[in-house]
């Protein structure tokens, strides 16, 4: 679609609000009258509003719980929605699995950046953690205390933000670009490992929301991304 085109219709919308009776109705119908020229539906007209950001999702094809908890903090964080998906890498020839946020405005841009800003600091941390594990432990136990300090760490992180309330406008513009994008979207249950905890794994929770709590994600970064970030400093 031409974006000078969408501007002027647009704008066109916009003064269809207007409370002179005779200036809306001439620009409703001036509205009307580009879309039906160049094709253009009400639906596309919204969901042209919608931008959307891709990164690198940090996991396989099934994500882990954590990831998921992940991805559900920084869209409610800042109003977006996400799709999990997977792509064929052409420099590696190989399927690798990514996550695409959508959102109105600069809503899109900030929830990746703050995704993989979060993601690096995680597996960091997740490192960390493994290292202080007794080495003769199985590889599965290690594994799975690791994605239940995880979950301990996401969730203490929850804590700090405040959910964005989107309005009717952008639940509406989001939903039209969904919707055009994809028309199918396959449900995918995340892969629990904290199911089969044990008993000595619970420490392992205890030890992530202590470590989570010295990470602070600061929502009001429009324009200012780069500062949205912070590990208790």
């Amino acid at each position: 679609m031409d974006k000078k085109v969408l501007d002027k219709i647009k704008k066109c919308l916009r003064l269809a609000t207007s409370s002179n009776a005779n200036e809306a109705a001439t620009a409703l119908k001036q509205a009307q009258k580009l879309m039906e020229m160049h094709g253009i539906s009400p639906d596309d007209v919204a969901a042209s509003d919608v931008d959307s950001q891709t990164t690198a999702a940090g996991a396989g094809k099934t994500p882990p719980t954590h990831i998921a908890m992940l991805v559900d903090l920084v869209c409610q964080a800042f109003g977006s929605k996400a799709v999990y998906s997977r792509y064929m890498d052409v420099k590696s020839w190989s399927l690798r699995s990514c996550v695409e946020f959508v959102g109105v405005g600069s809503s899109a841009e900030i929830s990746a950046y703050a995704y993989h800003v979060l993601l690096r600091q995680l597996k960091r941390d997740r490192k960390a953690f493994l290292e202080t594990l007794n080495k003769r432990l199985k590889k599965s136990t290690k594994v799975r205390r690791a994605d239940i300090y995880c979950q301990g760490w996401v969730l203490a992180v929850s804590k700090n933000i405040t959910p964005h309330k989107r309005s009717e406008a952008e639940e509406n513009a989001v939903a039209k670009y969904k919707a055009k994008r994809w028309e199918n979207i396959e449900k995918r249950e995340a892969n629990d490992r904290s199911k089969k905890a044990r008993n000595h794994d619970h420490s392992s929770f205890i030890d992530g929301q202590r470590d989570g709590e010295k990470v602070k994600l600061h929502q009001a970064v429009k324009g200012t991304t780069h500062k949205a970030i912070t590990n208790g400093q």
